[in-house]
């Protein structure tokens, strides 16, 4: 089976998707780009209600049409409070640890543009009065140990239009994608990784029509529960489901990193279609390569979370394996490219 997709267009896409700020609620970055990637691309874009991108792509039959989704938001963290010297207290949004990402350089997304900031833990040359005296005790590093430098002042941070609710976000230049020979490493890769490969999908649609009508959909606010979405799920006519999403590599798994995707069995919300994943594992073979299965403990898709909630009829995961997930995440390139292959090859033929 030939399956032609542009594997450069894919990566340069992906190389923009990385570097752009879209913490969940706040995606206007990713928006722009998908917009202009997708202009006179999609038979229909447009952007709904709860801030997705639908983009539809006529098939060769309108009945029973096909959904995908890949998320666009990150997690991120959110100014809880501003304290007296300038420093913000922020808590995560989404699944984001403090102890995963550690002392880093940090953009806050004021009113007027980007405020530059140090996330922060204090001087290591001190007892365990100060914060980090606790942790050189073994004490674990929370959020609420922690802080943002601005060297701002309160007067200065109003100005700037931050305040409680403000979003932040790991600085863009610690964004840039890190190459390890067949590997790729950065912040983010979930799920712009998978977006990059919902946007080349599209691009292949256009030449040649799905077996069916489908509709990509770039959902907003995942990491906080796929609520964009449950949304777009609910309104689009589409019974199947089907999330481009990371998988983690862990030994409770069994899961390697490597050029085979996984599909998903199960996980936190629900259970995966078992004669959709038939397919995609037929499908693979016929492309040449394996397919890796998982039953996931601590996860949940877009299609899962959408089909526990009645939004979906049934769900399915495409997943790129990758180490770890919600920190500095490493990839295998081949899997990414396998992963559109094989979505694109089940585009043309889907369960009947």
């Amino acid at each position: 089976m030939h399956i032609p997709l542009d594997r450069e267009r894919m990566y340069r896409c992906l190389d923009q998707l990385l570097r752009a700020h879209a913490p969940s609620g706040t995606e206007s970055e990713v928006n722009h780009l998908v917009l202009d990637q997708m202009r006179g691309v999609g038979d229909k874009v447009w952007q709904d209600a709860a801030d997705n991108i639908i983009i539809q792509m006529r098939g060769r039959s309108a009945d029973a049409p096909i959904a995908v989704t890949a998320h666009k938001d990150e997690i991120s963290m959110v100014v809880k409070r501003v304290e007296q010297d300038g420093r913000l207290r922020v808590r995560n949004v989404g699944g984001l640890h403090a102890w995963a990402i550690g002392e880093i350089p940090v953009e806050i997304m004021g009113r007027e543009g980007l405020v530059p900031g140090v996330l922060s833990i204090g001087s290591k040359h001190v007892s365990t009065e100060s914060p980090a005296g606790l942790l050189k005790d073994g004490k674990g590093l929370s959020w609420e140990m922690m802080w943002v430098e601005t060297k701002l002042s309160v007067e200065q941070l109003q100005k700037a239009g931050i305040r409680a609710g403000t979003k932040v976000v790991i600085a863009r230049h610690f964004k840039a994608p890190w190459p390890m020979g067949e590997y790729l490493c950065g912040y983010n890769l979930d799920c712009r990784g998978g977006l990059a490969a919902l946007l080349e999908t599209a691009y292949q649609l256009k030449a040649e029509p799905p077996a069916q009508d489908v509709y990509l959909i770039a959902s907003s606010e995942e990491e906080i529960g796929a609520h964009g979405a449950t949304y777009a799920l609910g309104q689009v006519p589409s019974h199947t489901a089907i999330a481009l999403d990371v998988v983690p590599v862990a030994e409770e798994y069994q899961t390697r990193n490597c050029a085979e995707p996984v599909l998903g069995c199960q996980d936190s919300s629900g259970i995966y279609h078992q004669g959709i994943n038939q397919q995609l594992e037929r499908l693979a073979g016929e492309l040449g390569f394996g397919v890796q299965t998982a039953v996931l403990t601590s996860y949940g898709s877009d299609s899962t979370l959408a089909k526990s909630r009645g939004a979906t009829a049934r769900a399915a995961l495409i997943g790129y394996p990758g180490d770890n997930t919600h920190g500095y995440e490493i990839c295998h390139l081949e899997a990414l490219y396998n992963s559109a292959r094989l979505l694109l090859a089940y585009l043309y033929h889907p369960l009947a």
